[in-house]
């Protein structure tokens, strides 16, 4: 039987939290601590005003290794 692993995605591009103001300047940075605990992953809009989105996610040290070894391989891998 193949292992199942349940991802959870907290925050939405859509959701605009670079644009929020409370008083005192608009966000520079924005992320959500909980997916350190929930292994959730985080999405939201690129911070920079830019088409994009920034995804948030916390591993295990071994763990956010192999996963940055195949995400940059996979981008090195896409059609340009």
């Amino acid at each position: 039987m193949a292992s199942e692993r349940i991802i959870s995605i907290v925050g939405s591009p859509f959701l605009r939290v670079y644009d929020a103001y409370f008083g005192w300047g608009r966000p520079k940075k924005v992320e959500v601590i909980s997916i350190c605990i929930t292994g959730a992953m985080s999405l939201s809009e690129h911070s920079g005003g830019e088409v994009g989105i920034e995804v948030g996610l916390a591993l295990k040290n071994e763990e956010m290794n192999a996963f940055a070894s195949s995400f940059s391989k996979t981008i090195k891998d896409m059609p340009k």
